[in-house]
């Protein structure tokens, strides 16, 4: 079901079909470089993150992540709101399969979703990106956050840095 439409992308919810591309995706080198090791080794893995980090974020906190395709319907990433226990503020996430870099659909993606943020009860909101991850910063820069400080957030203890909008 597409919840948002821009002139190239859908943004819609995800279901147990797109396990295959969401294992790909979480286990690039550039995904587990800059976001982690989401441990995501299986269709079923995929398709038990699926219904927890998807599925049942909507449906308990009223937003979560989407799935981001062309009009074709071929997935390109993710994007969405997270609610994180470390962060006073939802933050806005994504992540795009590798041959789809470069193209734009991240900042188009996110905007429509923070143009639409208060249709799903959301004020503010924040960002984080890995302090090397100068593509993640730049989209955000566009977006228009503005870089607020660092955060350590995982087991790692490496910090990251942290945007306001």
């Amino acid at each position: 079901m597409t919840v948002f439409k821009t002139k190239r992308l859908f943004l819609r919810y995800a279901n147990q079909h797109d396990a295959a591309i969401l294992l790909t995706l979480v286990n690039q080198v550039n995904f587990k470089k800059y976001i982690g090791d989401k441990a995501i080794y299986t269709l079923s893995d995929a398709k038990n993150y699926i219904e927890q980090s998807f599925i049942a974020t909507h449906k308990h906190q009223g937003f979560g992540p989407y799935i981001i395709t062309l009009h074709s319907g071929e997935v390109v990433g993710i994007v969405g709101f997270y609610k994180r226990t470390v962060l006073q503020l939802p933050d806005v996430g994504f992540a795009l399969l590798a041959h789809h870099e470069k193209n734009g659909y991240i900042f188009e993606a996110a905007k429509t979703l923070l143009q639409n943020r208060h249709t799903l009860g959301i004020d503010r909101v924040s960002a984080i990106a890995s302090e090397n991850n100068k593509a993640s910063q730049s989209v955000l820069l566009k977006l228009g956050f503005k870089k607020v400080g660092k955060a350590v957030i995982s087991d790692d203890k490496t910090a990251i840095d942290i945007y306001g909008y």
